[in-house]
């Protein structure tokens, strides 16, 4: 199992729509691969673990609208410090930002696991990381307005499709994913972030995006 800390750097983004999209036939190849701040990616982190415990039914819709609340009043909290710092955070802000983030993903773990802490450095896989992002992405581009109810809810299901299959191939691999599944995998999510990008922008997926997480 390859470990990785989520708020590190991995190349997987959440971008609001442009005010107006790319005609229908763009092309978009490696335009939703940047590199976020640790606070956008822990964002869309977040926003993915609290999606994808709703989903599971560790956390009620009323209890998961909370959370994202929680999640929302975080970025308005960035935006109004980016603000007043002259566009990037400052050191003192970055740390508080980061403290809050860190208290609500503790919350997010504790309501989700029947008041139980979270682990001090909590490990993922990489194709556990790019799950929670993926989710986080759909979540956070149908709040934006940039898909709809039932747009989201297709990416879903295929997010869900892919969790299943990362389940079935670990299984069948004795617990973890063997290098070939691994990739596989991988290739399955890169098309998902495709998709999720040419969706929320109305155009079409290209070939790569290069995601690397």
């Amino acid at each position: 199992m390859t470990p990785v800390t989520l708020n590190n750097a991995i190349q997987e983004t959440y971008a609001p729509a442009p005010s107006q999209k790319p005609a229908p036939t763009a092309s978009v190849q490696a335009t939703d691969t940047v590199q976020l701040s640790r606070a956008a990616l822990r964002e869309v982190a977040l926003t993915g673990r609290v999606a994808a415990n709703a989903e599971t039914g560790k956390l009620t819709s009323d209890r998961a609208q909370q959370l994202y609340g929680q999640v929302s009043s975080i970025h308005s909290q960035i935006v109004s410090d980016r603000q007043a710092d002259g566009g990037t955070l400052s050191s003192s802000d970055a740390q508080a930002i980061q403290q809050a983030q860190s208290q609500l993903s503790q919350t997010v773990y504790s309501d989700a696991h029947d008041g139980a802490a979270a682990p001090p450095n909590p490990d993922a896989t990489r194709a556990g990381a790019r799950e929670t992002l993926e989710a986080g992405r759909i979540v956070l581009n149908e709040k934006a307005g940039n898909l709809s109810g039932d747009q989201a809810q297709q990416l879903g299901s295929q997010l869900s499709t892919i969790q299943q299959q990362i389940a079935a191939d670990k299984q069948a691999d004795g617990g973890t994913l063997s290098s070939t599944d691994a990739q596989a995998i991988n290739q399955l999510q890169s098309q998902l972030s495709q998709q999720i990008y040419a969706t929320a922008h109305g155009a079409t997926p290209g070939q790569s995006d290069g995601t690397a997480a």
